[in-house]
């Protein structure tokens, strides 16, 4: 394998852009290509899981390693399949 190919990432999900954003979005299943758009929608979807995470526990809960993963999996999860509330 040659140097200059050993890192080469371009096959990867994580390295293809929405069409038309001018390499700033990322490939998404909602399409979305304007920059701006996408910080709105996540910013909306990062509050709104909040939301919904905190209103799960009351003030005496002892947060566990599960609850962590459980943040993380929702955060992550936001533009899976194509919906946006993904939070149940």
């Amino acid at each position: 394998m040659k140097k200059d190919n050993r890192y080469k990432i371009s096959h990867l999900t994580e390295d293809q852009f929405e069409p038309g954003s001018r390499g700033r979005v990322l490939r998404n299943k909602l399409g979305i290509t304007s920059k701006r758009e996408m910080d709105i929608i996540e910013k909306k979807e990062l509050f709104r899981t909040l939301e919904e995470l905190i209103s799960l526990y009351d003030k005496d809960y002892r947060l566990k390693a599960a609850d962590l993963k459980k943040y993380i999996e929702c955060g992550s999860a936001v533009f899976m399949n194509g919906q946006v509330n993904i939070v149940t």
